[in-house]
């Protein structure tokens, strides 16, 4: 009996092990203020491309073991659009709110001193709204992608003034989506969305870069810079390109 309290404390304390490279060990809740530069070419809306600077605010969820990362990420943010073309002269300008929802489970499948490497599957998931007031017909358009595809991480911890920081990357890449879009004519035809169809890639093309610093407060607490590039293009009816940067920094709390 006494044997088998041994063999499954002992289990229960390598499966609870950090390795050296290993950012996170458990769970953990990210707070964030950040933001964003967005550029936006809707042909449905205008044949001219917009762009503005916007804030964001996020959060989310995370886990990590010895081999499994789990990571969650909600995120809304909001501002004004202005078109890149005769802008001084051009008063128009687009109201824009947008969200993002992204899930990825990975596995570590490669692991060298203080770099580990994880690959898995990524849901990404992109809602943009943009009115423009001055318009009276058609004013306002959207995009929503319901997406799939592969995530690749990598981690890495390393001393900096005597302090704890770590760096991890991650690279989304879609190779599916569920489209939401206006119809030819009209953004909603018998009182609903007027496109919703199953694109591949090929039509639809999308990435998600992110890099990630983080400095460790404490075993459980980080303070975390992040910087991440997004873009989206769909390939039908109206062609849409959505290319969005985001400078966000965040407080994580383990629990």
């Amino acid at each position: 009996m006494g044997k088998l309290k041994i063999i499954l404390l002992a289990g229960f304390l390598i499966s609870n092990i950090q390795t050296k490279a290993q950012i996170y060990n458990g769970h953990y809740i990210p707070f964030g203020l950040g933001y964003s530069f967005q550029t936006v070419k809707d042909q449905s809306l205008s044949p001219v491309s917009y762009s503005g600077n916007l804030g964001s605010l996020s959060s989310g969820y995370y886990y990590q073991n010895k081999n499994w990362l789990s990571l969650f990420d909600v995120s809304g943010f909001g501002a004004f659009l202005y078109p890149n073309v005769n802008r001084e002269n051009n008063s128009n300008s687009a109201i824009s709110i947008s969200g993002r929802a992204t899930y990825s489970m990975s596995y570590k499948v490669y692991e060298k001193r203080e770099w580990q490497f994880f690959a898995g599957l990524l849901s990404h998931n992109v809602w943009d709204y943009r009115d423009i007031s001055s318009f009276s017909n058609n004013s306002f358009n959207f995009n929503g992608f319901i997406s799939g595809g592969i995530n690749l991480v990598s981690q890495k911890n390393f001393k900096f003034w005597n302090q704890d920081f770590g760096f991890q990357y991650s690279l989304g890449i879609p190779f599916s989506t569920y489209a939401l879009r206006p119809g030819y004519i009209k953004p909603f035809i018998a009182d609903e969305i007027g496109s919703r169809e199953f694109y591949f890639w090929g039509d639809y093309y999308a990435i998600d870069s992110k890099t990630e610093l983080f400095w460790r407060m404490n075993p459980n607490n980080f303070i975390r810079l992040s910087y991440q590039w997004e873009f989206n293009e769909l390939n039908a009816l109206n062609k849409v390109q959505v290319a969005s940067h985001f400078l966000t920094l965040s407080t994580i709390f383990g629990f």
